[in-house]
């Protein structure tokens, strides 16, 4: 017998949102996934900002005209967006990979967007550190680091991660890199299985 509830729900394309403070490894860790794991694809998100100089189109961001940003969030295929330094940034739904475990990273309020769409499976993952390896991670990125820019997204992150209003997974990013860290690299292998 055919269980006609299950032939018509439709297979939810599936995300693995990581999200953190400043500094946490969210890229690294979505990186090292990306190119370790077959099973998965990395989100590439939009924005309406100018492309800089070093910046590839479709690798670092897919970047739109305000207007067809605006289409995207106007007929729903833009799953979730924001606003920073006046320009749009978020993630379309044709960047999705419905065969494979998408792995982005997020704002809380993004991911906040993407459990309330029922097309999607959304895993929240909270990559955090301490205070004091954020900021060693700031000060040996960039070879002037701005101190003050450092400062600001501190205190940003303290007042974002104050209540985060949905349950997720946390991993510690604390000690060796991913690259090189079988407990980490278990760790996100056991949630990719979770989606399925």
């Amino acid at each position: 017998m055919i269980d006609m509830d299950k032939e018509n729900k439709m297979e939810k394309i599936k995300i693995l949102a990581l999200f953190g403070e400043s500094g946490a490894g969210k890229d690294t860790i979505q990186q090292w996934m990306v190119s370790a794991l077959p099973e998965t694809k990395g989100i590439v998100s939009c924005t309406s900002r100018p492309k800089r100089d070093y910046e590839v189109e479709g690798k670092d961001y897919h970047f739109l005209t305000a207007d067809v940003f605006a289409e995207k969030i106007l007929d729903g295929s833009m799953l979730e967006a924001t606003i920073f330094n006046d320009w749009c940034y978020g993630t379309a739904m044709e960047e999705l990979d419905p065969n494979k475990v998408n792995i982005g990273v997020f704002n809380i309020q993004g991911i906040e967007c993407l459990l309330g769409d029922s097309r999607l499976e959304v895993k929240p993952v909270y990559v955090f550190v301490t205070g004091k390896t954020r900021l060693i991670r700031a000060l040996e990125r960039e070879k002037n680091p701005d101190c003050m820019e450092i400062c600001r997204r501190f205190q940003t992150d303290a007042k974002d991660f104050d209540d985060i209003p949905f349950e997720y997974e946390l991993l510690l990013n604390e000690g060796a890199p991913i690259q090189t860290n079988a407990s980490k690299q278990n760790q996100m292998r056991r949630l990719l299985n979770e989606l399925g």
